[in-house]
């Protein structure tokens, strides 16, 4: 990117801030240099910002910034303004539209820009747009963990104030149903499905039936089982632990869990399958106390899940993210 830290630089910062430590804690002998000498004032960076233009270049942003997070007496809060506007004018040219499929340069180096921006902060739509990239390059981990960092960002009102269009959010979430069952399929860890958590240490709301204003009447999880069974595999109990979490936090609503299954089968042993499992979640929910009304039923292979984009999985891995439970509010 274009923030580059020169050697001296960097260490007479280091040197100074190590300074300020040394002396705070009373070992004055460290240096005789006092704290602070060599660190550039924050106010004059502040002045400098407001006075440069709105079309002031990328370059001539990044170096005040450079310089606001590694040779000044400036706190984070306003680093991470100067950050934060420099995500957002770049964002504004780098990706003036809502679907990568109006982008008509070079993916790979969209998404280095994209990358080298995180540099100066965070952004929902900074991970929406790397999780498209990755998405479309078949990456399906890396894209699920992008998608679930800018439902992360939405969800936080104070990182995004602006609550974003609600057909983005509708986009953002059914990305993550695809991804999830998908990510189910390819994962070898069983906490590649768990669910991140926000900074105040709330689960995001990608099982959730709304997120921020948006409302949805259900929810897939990727709620694995053993071959064959209604028996929930390692990765399944935890996805089910992540589910339960989110529910309890919108009051134990009344639930309809409803099953499905692969094309795998007959068709009438497919129907009975889903609807031992949607069984078996709610089993284990009532275990748990859940005090809202559960009702279930199995649709077999009847409703196999749609893919905005089937090319982009193969055949048999698209059979394999079939098997999924959903949860649809009463």
């Amino acid at each position: 990117m274009a923030v580059r830290l020169d050697t001296f630089s960097l260490v007479s910062s280091l040197y100074a801030r190590l300074n300020v430590l040394v002396l705070a804690l009373g070992i004055s002998s460290f240096a005789a240099a006092p704290a602070h000498a060599d660190l550039l004032s924050c106010e004059a960076l502040k002045k400098a910002w407001s006075s440069i233009s709105s079309d002031a270049s990328y370059d001539e942003k990044a170096s005040l910034y450079d310089q606001a997070y590694n040779d000044s007496d400036c706190d984070g809060v306003t680093v991470e303004a100067f950050g934060a506007d420099i995500i957002h004018s770049r964002l504004d040219s780098v990706v003036p539209f809502d679907s990568l499929a109006s982008h008509s340069g070079n993916i790979e180096e969209l998404k280095e820009t994209l990358l080298d921006l995180q540099e100066f902060g965070e952004h929902w739509r900074l991970s929406y747009f790397l999780g498209e990239i990755y998405r479309q390059q078949q990456q399906v981990l890396p894209a699920l963990r992008a998608y679930q960092e800018a439902l992360g960002l939405v969800d936080d009102e104070e990182l995004t104030p602006n609550e974003p269009d609600h057909r983005m959010i509708a986009r953002l979430r059914d990305r993550l149903d695809e991804l999830a069952v998908v990510g189910a399929q390819v994962s070898n860890s069983p906490e590649d499905v768990q669910i991140p958590t926000t900074r105040s240490g709330q689960t995001i709301s990608q099982y959730s039936f709304s997120t921020r204003g948006y409302k949805r009447k259900k929810t897939l999880v990727p709620i694995q089982f053993k071959y064959d069974q209604a028996i929930l595999t390692e990765a399944g109990r935890l996805s089910f632990q992540d589910v339960r979490k989110t529910l309890e936090a919108q009051g134990n609503p009344d639930i309809r869990v409803v099953g499905h299954t692969d094309p795998a089968g007959s068709g009438p042993y497919n129907l009975d399958l889903s609807l031992r499992r949607a069984q078996a979640i709610r089993e284990a929910l009532l275990n748990t106390g859940y005090s809202g009304r559960i009702d279930v039923d199995g649709k077999g292979e009847a409703q196999p899940f749609r893919f905005d984009d089937p090319s982009l999985y193969s055949e048999d891995l698209r059979n394999q993210a079939h098997r999924r439970v959903e949860f649809v509010r009463n």
